[in-house]
């Protein structure tokens, strides 16, 4: 892959250079703050840009969403410390296909760095206005639930592509760890939304917002769905909103389910609401809950007709 590194600092830049080649990574050029990135990325046009967070001159969210403008499908991978401001981290990510904290040890930046091209759909669409609408509700989103919570959330990427709806729980990359799904659908605006919990990880995203120390509800069953389903109805509304409200149509919330099992199951909720055989637009975003060293993670998925993906995109090039 060639690969353009922007970080203020030689030392780092200097680093991960030296990690990329030695994984047989071409890097064609370096840049230590904005304006010099986004200068070498018209001249260079990697197709990985490595892109730090504080920098001098443009910080690296408005040096991503201009990369965005230039060409809406280059990877673009966050590198930052992760004792930065998690209220900053949640809204600089917006977009972001991936992010590597620093400090990072050779096998760590690899695989995050591999993770993160692999999580990239191979037929992501030109998708900008979806994208937009979709990230911005949900780092907005973060950032709420963050204040209510005893976590601290964050929107870890979000990716369009188009495929049917069997195939938007394999974009969620949890595999048989999707033990949990959260489904909520729009009436009158055929759209639905999951949201994925890892097994391991619903016990502690379910009490994340008891008040107090607490990481586990300590509840029976029945308050943990409760619980989860509150969560998920938070999340996707997140999600949902920005896309019907663009689309100037009116919709009625159902009833959110709860389904438990695996990725046979997520599917066919999913293909309860919409017709599966037929090609849609699915929304897949990745959120992380950190507190005191525990990550939990979820992915919250969103699947449309092609017919309303055009439709917003439409609007939104007519803005």
């Amino acid at each position: 892959m060639k690969v353009l590194i922007v970080d203020d600092n030689a030392d780092t830049r200097s680093l991960i250079r030296a990690l990329l080649e030695h994984k047989g990574h071409t890097v064609v050029g370096e840049a230590e703050d904005g304006p010099g990135a986004l200068k070498a990325f018209r001249e260079l046009r990697p197709e990985v840009v490595l892109l730090d967070i504080i920098m001098p001159g443009k910080s690296g969210v408005e040096v991503l969403e201009e990369l965005r403008k230039i060409d809406p499908g280059v990877n673009v991978i966050m590198v930052t410390a992760v004792e930065q401001d998690s209220i900053n981290r949640r809204l600089l990510l917006l977009g972001a296909d991936g992010i590597i904290f620093k400090p990072f040890s050779p096998d760590v930046f690899e695989r995050s760095f591999t993770d993160s091209l692999r999580k990239k759909p191979p037929r992501r669409e030109k998708s900008d206005t979806i994208l937009r609408l979709a990230a911005g509700g949900l780092s907005k989103c973060m950032l709420r639930t963050s204040e209510a919570s005893s976590w601290a959330w964050e929107l870890c990427g979000v990716s369009v592509a188009s495929g049917k709806v069997p195939e938007a729980v394999g974009l969620a990359g949890l595999g048989k760890a999707a033990a949990a799904v959260q489904v909520y659908v729009r009436d009158g605006a055929p759209f639905a939304a999951a949201l994925l919990f890892r097994s391991e990880d619903m016990e502690h995203i379910s009490g994340c917002f008891v008040n107090g120390p607490l990481y586990r509800t300590g509840g029976p069953k029945e308050l943990e769905e409760a619980l989860l389903m509150e969560i998920g109805n938070i999340i996707l509304n997140a999600l949902s909103n920005p896309l019907i409200n663009a689309l100037k149509i009116s919709a009625i919330a159902s009833v959110p389910l709860f389904v438990r099992g695996g990725p046979a199951a997520v599917a066919a909720a999913l293909g309860a609401c919409l017709d599966p055989e037929l090609e849609h637009r699915i929304i897949s975003a990745s959120i992380a809950m950190r507190r005191d060293g525990r990550v939990a993670r979820a992915v919250a998925l969103g699947v449309l007709p092609e017919g309303l993906a055009l439709e917003l995109e439409q609007r939104g090039a007519g803005e």
